[in-house]
């Protein structure tokens, strides 16, 4: 199993935030969620990261964006893969995972952030069939998610919207059941 240096996964996931040419709050906000979730020491770290990738990611107008940020992931693979289980490190499949909820957080998964993670799904060895059952599990969650926001938003105390609520519910638990599994 290939694993990751923490914060060379840190610097893949920035990276991947700005493939669409803008960094949203929703996706600031998960990055700093997913750093103090792998690396308890996150804090320490956090602002001279964030620097780190903002002067690295500086794009140059001569160059399309989505291949300087593939150069960039391809350096950070390069750097942080290790075989093994090793103390500072991720399994790959977490890296992808990670990815995806970032990439999907502002509901806007476009073609250069799946680039960019089909590109760490190869090089990490992550195979293809987990992969798109961690992206079909990440969509779902992030349509009942919206789902559930709506009509929390359009229709407090009408009992059928209750109802489908209740199913709501239902299903984002059985879907963090199904995500718990796959991560196993």
């Amino acid at each position: 199993m290939k694993m990751i240096m923490r914060k060379n996964a840190l610097k893949i996931c920035y990276f991947l935030m700005a493939a669409d040419g803008l960094i949203t709050e929703a996706e600031r906000s998960k990055f700093d969620e997913l750093g103090e979730a792998i690396d308890d020491q996150y804090r320490t770290y956090r602002d001279s990261l964030l620097w780190e990738c903002k002067r690295e990611g500086m794009f140059s107008p001569d160059r399309d964006m989505i291949y300087l940020l593939l150069d960039l992931v391809d350096r950070e693979l390069k750097e942080g893969v290790k075989e093994g289980v090793l103390t500072d490190t991720i399994p790959g499949r977490l890296l992808v995972w990670n990815m995806l909820t970032i990439a999907l957080c502002d509901k806007d998964y476009n073609d250069g952030e799946r680039r960019l993670v089909e590109n760490v799904v190869r090089r990490m060895d992550v195979d293809v069939k987990d992969f798109k059952e961690m992206e079909q599990t990440l969509i779902a969650a992030n349509s009942v998610s919206m789902e559930m926001k709506f009509l929390r938003e359009n229709g407090t105390g009408d009992p059928d919207i209750e109802y489908q609520l209740k199913n709501l519910k239902e299903r984002e638990r059985i879907i963090a059941a199904n995500a718990r599994e796959q991560m196993r």
